[in-house]
């Protein structure tokens, strides 16, 4: 996993590989995209979870195109005495299911433990839409693909997507091909 964590330092090296804390960390050519309508957080129905698809495939594919990516799922480490929600559904299945092997661990400013699991892969339309329902209903655990070339970072969650490319032209250009998705709010939340 030395060649994952070589590619990430090259892009990313003053971050942690978890989507909202490289949005809060001040990732560079960050935008966000809802996932479905009116900021909708959740779907209700199978024509809403095809919207979801359509929406985050058609991101990823624009992001991570056909080249090489890396898989990344980053987990928590929770205390031993505190009472987990993980009994209720397995936010951690794409570590196994994909083969992710362990990169590292650090540990956060409110003293949690993270351990961090990435795997080469190759962005596919409908490779992973199993895994971005479950993103998209809080049934993983943090997930993004990372670009190998470009460092581009397609980050999904329960509610929308978050980029981070490798060009502010990238920005500028998706805000205007998608200005339907976007958020209504200033900060682009």
């Amino acid at each position: 996993m030395s060649r994952f964590l070589h590619i990430w330092s090259t892009f990313h090296s003053h971050h942690q590989p978890v989507g909202y804390r490289l949005r809060s960390g001040g990732a560079a050519n960050w935008v966000r995209f809802h996932s479905l309508p009116n900021a909708k957080r959740y779907a209700d129905n199978a024509d809403e979870r095809h919207v979801i698809l359509q929406r985050h495939n058609m991101l990823a594919a624009e992001v991570l195109r056909s080249e090489p990516c890396w898989l990344v799922q980053t987990h928590w480490v929770a205390d031993e005495n505190a009472v987990s929600a993980t009994g209720m559904h397995d936010p951690f299945a794409a570590a196994r299911q994909f083969n992710l092997q362990f990169v590292r661990e650090f540990i956060d400013e409110d003293e949690v433990r993270w351990r961090v699991h990435a795997g080469p892969t190759q962005w596919a339309d409908g490779a992973f839409d199993h895994l971005l329902l479950d993103i998209a209903e809080e049934r993983a655990a943090p997930t993004l693909w990372m670009s190998e070339t470009s460092g581009a970072i397609f980050a999904p969650y329960d509610g929308g997507v978050d980029l981070f490319l490798s060009e502010p032209e990238q920005v500028v250009f998706l805000k205007a091909k998608h200005r339907d998705w976007l958020p209504d709010r200033r900060d682009g939340l």
